[in-house]
């Protein structure tokens, strides 16, 4: 079962809106998002993936990509410190940052009386991998901007 027009635009928002927040107040990066993205097989060259599961009223998966050059400069902006390889502090930071843009949408949702829980966040990272859902999920990608590149959140969900 597909979410209405207007739930999509509404979820576009609640995302757009979450991760301004947390670029803006954590990590202190300009950030500008581009169309939401909703149809079609986009390729976006990635080498990292943070993901983080929410459940409850309905079921979905958060999920920030990013290149690697990407992901280290967002790094050494939230840490402080100069990151010159995707290490275990680029794919843990990667991941926090997933869990407070999805909590930030999970208390947007709460205003609304819509109930959601946050499962841990995974990070996954190379040169070639696939992140699938079920064929009959629903998606949206904003794709955000920033001086050392782009990045995509992206948010994959269904009706429970």
């Amino acid at each position: 079962m597909l979410f209405p027009v207007g739930f999509i635009v509404e979820f576009a928002k609640k995302i757009i809106k979450s991760t301004e927040e947390i670029f803006n107040t954590m990590i202190f990066m300009e950030i500008s998002a581009g169309d939401p993205l909703t149809e079609g097989k986009e390729v976006l060259d990635c080498h990292i993936s943070a993901m983080i599961g929410l459940t409850g009223d309905f079921s979905s998966m958060l999920a920030i990509h990013c290149p690697g050059t990407v992901g280290m400069a967002i790094t050494g902006e939230m840490l402080g410190m100069d990151v010159e390889e995707v290490d275990a502090d680029v794919k843990d930071t990667l991941g926090e940052i997933a869990n407070m843009v999805a909590g930030g949408i999970k208390q947007a949702f709460a205003a609304e009386n819509v109930r959601l829980e946050l499962s841990i966040p995974t990070t996954v990272s190379g040169k070639s991998y696939t992140v699938s859902s079920p064929t009959k999920s629903n998606r949206v990608i904003i794709p955000f901007d920033l001086e050392q590149g782009r990045f995509f959140v992206e948010m994959k969900y269904n009706l429970t």
